[in-house]
């Protein structure tokens, strides 16, 4: 007789908390994937696309990239937050992402053949003064299917309206 493999802890099925790529949220990446210390201001983050100064009511199309060769897989999440008012929204059209308003995440991580990215797009707000800032985590994950042996990094950029 041979025992069955535990299941795969997942505090979270349907994904991480909306939010939780602001590393100062209650309950962030961190929260669940706790093996490593996170990276903040992580250099292997970038999002090729994002103005230093948005037009008012202008899409931007955006690809977020996680430059981690010892990542297995990976899966991202992103909010925007306005130092005034509304954020903006983000979409995709790739299956594998879902957004609502100012925050989108991936709903299965990406395997890392040479390279992970998303394409994504974010619409500026209407507001003409003011800033957003884009919270962007990553996930370096090694695909076991727990949240032991994965690194959160996280990233935040600001965007002039």
């Amino acid at each position: 007789m041979t025992a069955a493999a535990p299941a795969a802890v997942m505090a979270y099925p349907e994904g991480a908390p909306w939010g939780a790529s602001d590393p100062d949220a209650a309950e962030n990446c961190e929260s669940c994937h706790f093996d490593y210390a996170p990276v903040r201001a992580s250099a292997a983050l970038s999002v090729e696309g994002l103005p230093g100064k948005a037009e008012p009511g202008r899409t931007y199309r955006l690809r977020v990239r996680f430059d981690m060769p010892d990542a297995v897989i990976a899966g991202f999440q992103m909010l925007a937050k306005a130092e005034h008012g509304a954020a903006g929204e983000f979409a995709s059209t790739h299956p594998d992402i879902e957004y609502l308003g100012a925050a989108i995440r991936s709903t299965v991580p990406l395997r890392n053949d040479g390279g992970i990215q998303w394409a994504l797009t974010w619409t500026a707000p209407q507001a003409t003064a003011g800033t957003v800032t884009l919270f962007l985590a990553a996930m370096r994950a090694n695909d076991d299917g727990s949240p032991f042996g994965d690194q959160a990094h996280f990233r935040s950029f600001v965007v002039e309206l």
